[in-house]
């Protein structure tokens, strides 16, 4: 009993925490340009920057869906499951000095996450009718991901909304946007 009570505690805790990066790193790797020295000078800091803010956003600021795309070609909307588990593993380490269970779990949640985030980013920009694209939890995370492609400045979760709501950057949506989710069918 204590233990299954104190693996879901560090589970919950590190989808807060997986929630906190994917926000903070969406926030100031992926919208802000890279100014400072020495990450100017870092093309991949560069390539981060233009391929989201500029990139994508342009894609999908207007036309929020597109068509579905063949299988390789999606890579600007997905995220790396194997980078994901490599990139997990400093936090890990620092985890196991206060606990093993926190030290297991995150790479779990970051794998996870991953996996949500790339099959419901996927639907909300290149609709399929997947099973669950009706589904009024995700409807309410593709409106949330909607208004961020109109306020680029909120709405920087995409899977867990922990972070925004920490971090106060949830966008309130305006009659016009209401109608234009409407008209995506996302309303």
């Amino acid at each position: 009993m204590w233990l299954s009570v104190r693996l879901v505690g560090w589970f919950v805790a590190m989808v807060v925490l997986m929630s906190v990066i994917e926000h903070q790193v969406h926030a100031r790797l992926m919208h802000k340009a890279p100014r400072s020295f020495p990450f100017r000078r870092f093309a991949a800091r560069r390539k981060i920057f233009t391929s989201h803010a500029v990139e994508h956003h342009r894609q999908y600021r207007a036309h929020f869906h597109d068509d579905p795309v063949p299988p390789g070609e999606d890579r600007g909307i997905r995220l790396n499951l194997l980078e994901g588990l490599v990139e997990s593993l400093p936090v890990s380490l620092l985890l196991a000095f206060f606990s093993t269970t926190g030290a297991v779990v995150f790479p779990v949640v970051v794998c996870l996450h991953h996996l949500l985030w790339n099959v419901i980013h996927i639907e909300m920009h290149k609709p399929e009718g997947r099973f669950f694209s009706k589904w009024p939890i995700y409807k309410s995370l593709a409106r949330h991901h909607y208004l961020h492609h109109r306020h680029p400045d909120k709405n920087f979760n995409v899977a867990l909304l922990a972070g925004d709501f920490l971090f106060g950057t949830m966008a309130k949506a305006s009659d016009a946007d209401w109608r234009a989710m409407k008209a995506e069918g996302l309303a």
